[in-house]
Formats: structure tokens, C-alpha cells, sequence
């Protein structure tokens, strides 16, 4: 074989790795959740570092973008053409978001703990307890908070179950994963939008 073939080849497979790293964890899917009693169901996309929901609550549209790493999140009412801004640990914003209200008791010291792997809807999964381990005002000695099951391929939990919130169903579940690619403006806010600070 001569070099300029086994450079073509090189080259080919380069391309390759380097567009399957560009797509790890770009999906799209349905979230089903529950919190506080209450149903409902997300469309949810990821690149695998930023995410973002949309839904639709009795007529009224909603999109949630989570940037990586957010202090902020933006929650977009397209009809009205506006956004409200939020800190990232304010009840807003994690009664909208179910990563936010782990993301929180694991921030404030809960201890996070691998317990095993399991599939879960085909997704090969690590499956994850977060426990309070100080008794304080907010709960018992080894108060056990969520699971989650969360997937490496994806970058994102699968499935996880809120044991505070007072009902035994609170959580949410991923399914119906399929693959996506985010354009430029999937997680940046509209032009346009009237702002309001939470």
C-alpha cells in the first residue's frame, strides 16, 4: 500500500473519531416527570453539556435553557416574547428543572454514592443514591434523597426517583432517544425577548 493511500485512509478515520466525539451525547428525547403531585412531559434536547426542555401547559408554550455550568436559567414564554432570568437554585428554577433539585442537595454536601449499573429503557446506566448524611433542619441522619441512573453515552440521567418531595412517583424518565444536532442558536436566548430578572 502506498503512503498517499495510507495517509487517505489516516485522514478518513480521523474524520470519523473526530465526528463521533462531536456528537457524543447530542439527543434528543421525552421527558416524562413528576414533581409535587403533578404530571407532565418535556421535549428535551442536549449537546451534552447544555440542555434545554420545551412544553406546553395548557396552551401556554415553555422553553427552559440550562447552559453548562448555568448561575442562570432561562425560561422563554415564545407567545408572549419574553424570558425570565432565574438563579439556578431558586425554587423557579428547580420546580422546572428535576436535575436542578439534585444539583442543589448534592452542592449543599448530600453524599453522592454508586450502587450499580442497570439498563434502563436499553441505556446501560450508573446507578446513583444521594444521601444527606448530617441530620440538620432539613432532614434525618442518612436521609436518602434521589436515585438516578445516569448514562455515560449520553451524558445525561436517564431515569431518577425524588424521595423529598413527598410524593412516592416524583422523578422523571428519558425515553424515545433519538439523535440530534444543535445549530448555533439552541441554547442562546432569541433576539428580541423582553427580559424580566427572578
Amino acid at each position: 500500500m502506498n503512503n498517499q493511500k495510507i495517509s487517505s485512509l489516516l485522514s478518513m478515520f480521523i474524520l470519523l473519531l473526530l465526528s463521533n466525539v462531536t456528537a457524543y451525547g447530542q439527543f434528543t428525547a421525552k421527558m416524562h416527570y413528576t414533581m409535587s403531585g403533578k404530571s407532565g412531559e418535556f421535549q428535551l434536547y442536549s449537546d451534552g453539556s447544555n440542555y434545554r426542555y420545551e412544553f406546553n401547559e395548557d396552551g401556554q408554550e415553555g422553553i427552559v435553557i440550562v447552559p453548562k455550568d448555568a448561575k442562570q436559567i432561562f425560561i422563554l414564554m415564545p407567545q408572549q416574547k419574553m424570558v425570565i432570568k432565574t438563579n439556578s437554585t431558586s425554587q423557579m428554577s428547580m420546580g422546572r428543572d428535576p436535575l436542578k433539585q439534585y444539583e442543589y442537595w448534592l452542592n449543599e454536601g448530600a453524599t453522592e454514592k454508586v450502587v450499580g449499573n442497570e439498563k434502563v429503557n436499553g441505556i446501560d446506566c450508573i446507578k446513583k443514591e444521594l444521601r444527606n448524611v448530617k441530620k440538620d433542619e432539613y432532614g434525618e441522619v442518612n436521609q436518602h434523597l434521589f436515585t438516578i441512573w445516569y448514562s455515560e453515552e449520553y451524558k445525561f440521567p436517564i431515569k431518577m426517583e425524588n424521595y423529598i418531595d413527598g410524593s412516592a412517583s416524583s422523578g422523571m424518565e428519558v425515553t424515545d432517544i433519538e439523535a440530534w444536532t444543535p445549530n448555533e442558536d439552541s441554547f442562546i436566548v432569541p433576539s428580541g425577548y423582553t427580559a424580566m430578572e427572578m
